[in-house]
C-alpha cells in the first residue's frame, strides 16, 4: 500500500508540474506574440479579459451600476499598442417623498465608468501592457421620432506614461479624467450633451479572435490602483 500511495503521489506531482510548465510556456508564447506586434493576439487577449469581467461578480464596494457598465464594455478597435472600448451609462434615481429624484447624472456615471475601464484596460488585461486606451461612453437620448437612441457623451484617451504617475485612489473620477485627453459637454442644468467623436484608430477586432490563455497570469501593478 505504501508503494501504491507513493506512486499516486508521484503521478499527481508529475501531472501538476507538467500543467504548471505548460501554462508558463503558453504565457511566454502569448507575450512574445504581443511583442512582435500581432494585433490579432492583442484583440484576443482583450476579448478574453472582457469575457472574464462579464462573468465576474462586482468587487467589494463597487456600485452595481458601475460594474454593469464594465460588463457591458465592447472592444471597438485595436492596434499593436492601443485599444478603443465603448460602453454606456445612465443616471441613477431613487424615491424620496414619493417622487423619483436623480442622485447621480449620466455624466457622473460616465466619468466613473470611463475611469474604471481605463484603469482595468491598462492594468488588468493579462499578458498585455497597452500604451494607450480610449474609452467612449454613450447614454440614451430621445430621437426625433420619439424612440430611444444612444449617443456619445464622454470620450477619454488615457496614456500609460501619464497613468503610471497618478495616485488613482487619491483622485476623483473627474480629477483623473482631467489628466487625460477627455471630452464631454454639460448643459446649463449640468446634464450631459451628445458630443462628436474623433475617428477611431486601429482596426475592428476580428470576428473570431484567436483564443487567449485562461488568464491566470499576474495582474499588472498599478500605482495606487483602484480597488
Amino acid at each position: 500500500m505504501i508503494i501504491v500511495g507513493s506512486i499516486i503521489v508521484l503521478a499527481i506531482f508529475v501531472v501538476t508540474g507538467w500543467a504548471i510548465f505548460t501554462e508558463m510556456f503558453q504565457q511566454r508564447h502569448w507575450r512574445r506574440r504581443v511583442e512582435q506586434g500581432d494585433v490579432g493576439i492583442v484583440a484576443a487577449l482583450i476579448q478574453e479579459a472582457l469575457e472574464t469581467w462579464r462573468r465576474a461578480r462586482p468587487p467589494r464596494g463597487t456600485p452595481a451600476s458601475l460594474w454593469a457598465g464594465v460588463q457591458g464594455a465592447e472592444l471597438v478597435a485595436v492596434t499593436k499598442d492601443s485599444a478603443t472600448v465603448s460602453s454606456a451609462a445612465e443616471g441613477e434615481f431613487r424615491t424620496e417623498g414619493g417622487k423619483r429624484v436623480q442622485i447621480t447624472s449620466a455624466l457622473e456615471e460616465a466619468q466613473a465608468l470611463a475611469t474604471r475601464l481605463a484603469d482595468m484596460m491598462l492594468y488588468d488585461v493579462p499578458n498585455l501592457r497597452l500604451g494607450q486606451v480610449r474609452v467612449d461612453v454613450y447614454s440614451t437620448f430621445t430621437g426625433s421620432d420619439g424612440s430611444p437612441v444612444q449617443q456619445p457623451i464622454l470620450s477619454t484617451t488615457a496614456e500609460r506614461a501619464v497613468a503610471d504617475t497618478l495616485a488613482w485612489e487619491a483622485l476623483t473620477p473627474e480629477e483623473l479624467l482631467a489628466r487625460f485627453d477627455t471630452r464631454f459637454e454639460r448643459s446649463t442644468s449640468g446634464q450631459a450633451l451628445p458630443i462628436p467623436l474623433d475617428p477611431v484608430e486601429g482596426d475592428p477586432p476580428p470576428r473570431s479572435a484567436q483564443p487567449a490563455p485562461d488568464g491566470h497570469s499576474e495582474a499588472r501593478e498599478r500605482p495606487g490602483g483602484l480597488a
